[in-house]
């Protein structure tokens, strides 16, 4: 499971990479057009990416800047934006490699940003952590394709193919 989950944080790396290529030909204006989709605009679900991301490698890590609400936008442009998000990637990519495998069977204490204790098993939250990223991506993907963008096909296998990450980590 470590392997899959460093292939995952590999994925997300290169999948944001052709989103953020995708965006980049939409204007700032088109970016932060209201739309009634989580989080409001293609720009907030992006900058909520990077948050929760920051928000859940806290939670593994207890490390990293503190986050108190996953739907700000503390990076409107896309420049800011890349580089919040590389921070995140490089910090996934190093949670998930220092990975110890038998702490995957152990219970992830934390505390939600309301302030409610929670308890659940870490390899569900690591797994959800990368799901909840391919969740808006694809929302992110389809409003690029409302916004008359033909974005590129991000799919996992797809990087897999290309690349061979995870048959390369077995």
């Amino acid at each position: 499971m470590k392997n899959l989950f460093i292939a995952q944080a590999l994925y997300n790396r290169w999948a944001n990479a052709k989103l953020a290529a995708d965006m980049a030909t939409l204007p700032p204006e088109q970016l932060a057009a209201p739309s009634a989709v989580n989080f409001g605009s293609i720009i907030a679900i992006a900058n909520h990416l990077v948050l929760a991301d920051r928000l859940w490698l806290n939670r593994f890590t207890g490390q990293g800047e503190p986050v108190a609400r996953v739907d700000a936008v503390p990076y409107p442009a896309l420049a800011q934006l890349a580089v919040a998000r590389s921070v995140e990637e490089d910090r996934a990519i190093a949670f998930t490699r220092a990975l110890d495998p038998a702490a995957l069977a152990t219970i992830l204490r934390y505390t939600t940003i309301d302030g409610t204790p929670a308890a659940l098993p870490l390899a569900l939250c690591i797994d959800h952590f990368f799901n909840h990223q391919t969740h808006h991506r694809g929302q992110i993907h389809g409003l690029l394709g409302g916004a008359g963008v033909k974005a590129a096909d991000c799919d996992f296998i797809f990087f897999e193919r290309e690349t061979a990450t995870y048959a390369n980590l077995l």
